[in-house]
């Protein structure tokens, strides 16, 4: 189908008034983070951006903030957003700007994300540091909607959709420049998603989420590494050979702040004095390790 078509499509679904009124009636709020890497337990949010709106309304909300991650950001990373250590050195810390995001967003916003599972996880990881509960607001994924709805698409990366559907021919890879996108887009595929009447109607044509998927447990470490659950009780330093996901052997000594379990995952939130701040180690990746009562 050409991409004219499908905006015909579009459009002239917009007109007829096929949106329904569960959907008119509901708030918005789409959302994206940056972060110093991909895998959420062991790294953090550097920004957080959102647009609240609804459906054929043409007033929208803004947040936007820069967080300090109490750590330097990779090269390889920096060049995908541009954030510099130096741009977030003075920014508000996660645990001050969680909550005034989770104020913005309200209790009965819906909130959307694109590929959604990954910035849940971020946000999700955020909260349990800081034993922060977000709320039930449901969460929809753009990827998995423009998958049901246009299922034949070459690519449903925020950029291809964007450029497919003529909304943007860039990506600034920004928090808030991405939650835009998101929004233009939700709002194209609106039309798409039937008279649907409520949330059960809603979980039949879309994936819903919570910020509760896609977040760590805490636990305790299995029996074999009860020298390591002592140390995280009695507050004490351990010496460790952790091999890096570079494959680097590397010797670090730390201080158990708390453990957590991701699927089959341990992993060990610890102070870390080689970093000097605050990092999280996957079990599987310590070799040998003694307790420095």
């Amino acid at each position: 189908m050409s991409i004219e078509l499908e905006k015909d499509i579009l459009d002239s679904m917009q007109k007829l008034g096929e949106i329904s009124d569960y959907i008119l009636q509901q708030t918005f709020v789409a959302f994206d983070t940056e972060t110093t890497g991909l895998w959420a337990p062991a790294n953090r949010i550097i920004e957080i951006g959102a647009v609240k709106f609804r459906i054929r309304q043409p007033d929208t909300e803004i947040f936007e903030s820069l967080l300090n991650p109490k750590r330097s950001i990779p090269p390889e990373v920096i060049r995908i957003h541009g954030i510099t250590d130096k741009m977030v050195i003075d920014a508000p810390f996660a645990e001050d700007i969680l909550p005034k995001f989770m104020s913005f967003c309200g209790t009965d916003s819906v909130l959307i994300a694109h590929n959604a599972p990954f910035d849940i996880s971020f946000v999700g990881c955020e909260l349990e540091r800081f034993e922060l509960d977000f709320g039930n607001n449901i969460i929809l994924d753009t990827v998995d909607l423009f998958k049901r709805y246009f299922p034949d698409l070459a690519s449903y990366s925020l950029l291809a959709l964007a450029r497919h559907f003529s909304i943007a021919e860039s990506q600034e890879h920004r928090a808030f420049g991405d939650a835009a996108l998101v929004h233009k887009l939700f709002e194209l595929i609106a039309p798409k998603i039937g008279n649907i009447k409520n949330k059960s109607d809603l979980s039949h044509v879309a994936s819903i989420y919570s910020m509760a998927d896609c977040r760590a447990q805490k636990t305790d470490l299995p029996e074999e590494h009860a020298e390591l659950n002592r140390a995280l009780n009695e507050k004490l330093r351990v010496r460790i050979e952790y091999t890096t996901p570079s494959n680097e052997p590397t010797i670090r000594v730390i201080r158990p702040e708390n453990f957590y379990h991701l699927g089959q995952v341990f992993y060990i939130n610890a102070f870390c004095e080689r970093a000097w701040g605050e990092r999280t180690f996957r079990l599987d990746r310590i070799g040998e390790y003694h307790v420095l009562d």
